[in-house]
């Protein structure tokens, strides 16, 4: 996508001539041939597929703009290579973001995860919450729990294949919001809906049962930055080298 841009979903139907329009691009073909690519080997790509996904009942010239940009950027980047590596030690980190309030539509948040097991990318999700966080720390605290729902299945997993060498794989979850890690690590409710609240209180019991820990991250960092908004060239070529593309 264009940097610092996004495709707000819009409630009014096209007018004719871009109905006609749309006709004759194969949007929906597009889309769906680059459905599989970020869920394999491209993260740096992930948020830019799911908004244009969320746009092919009603597409409109905008999203054809945006989806025709994708494909040059990814011709234009077609040499870039996921890089796997092991680590040193059995460790798992996870860094976590939200974007707040990015549908101007109906104002909810987007969720962003990737997962390092031993230092090496294997999952990472761009997603659209399903409840409206009415607070960046809110926001923050769907996309950590997200993350902890993925992880704790590949820990399984992996302690499954390694059962004979150990029983526990350290998670470190890395997050850019310091309220949001104080308030996770302190007594007391979140102070929010009752949905939230339990993600809020899952995070709680992770972190209390020494299931996770939790580290501050700048922004800068970060690479879940990357799948929660369109960035600029500078920004994007530095996250997607954290996200393990080169």
């Amino acid at each position: 996508m264009v940097p610092n841009t996004r495709l707000d979903e819009l409630t009014d139907e096209p007018d004719a001539s871009e109905v006609e329009l749309m006709r004759r691009k194969p949007y929906r073909q597009v889309v769906g041939s680059l459905l599989y690519l970020p869920r394999i080997s491209r993260p740096d790509i992930a948020f830019a597929v799911n908004q244009l996904a969320r746009h092919c009942a009603k597409s409109r010239k905008v999203d054809w703009d945006a989806a025709a940009y994708l494909l040059r950027y990814l011709y234009g980047t077609r040499n870039l290579k996921l890089q796997l590596h092991t680590g040193e030690k059995w460790e798992m980190r996870v860094a976590t973001d939200a974007d707040f309030a990015n549908d101007k539509t109906d104002r909810k948040s987007v969720s962003g995860f990737v997962v390092f097991p031993c230092g090496a990318p294997i999952a990472w999700s761009s997603h659209k919450q399903t409840v409206v966080a009415q607070s960046c720390t809110t926001a923050e605290f769907i996309a950590a729990n997200d993350a902890l729902v993925q992880v704790e299945w590949m820990q399984l997993i992996i302690l499954e294949i390694l059962r004979s060498a150990m029983t526990k794989v350290c998670i470190t979850f890395h997050i850019d919001n310091q309220p949001t890690i104080k308030r996770i690590q302190r007594d007391g409710s979140s102070g929010v809906q009752k949905a939230i609240d339990i993600r809020f209180h899952a995070l709680k019991d992770a972190w209390r049962q020494g299931v996770m820990a939790l580290e501050y991250i700048p922004t800068t960092r970060n690479p879940a930055d990357l799948l929660t908004k369109s960035l600029g060239a500078t920004e994007l070529n530095n996250k997607r080298g954290l996200c393990g593309l080169s």
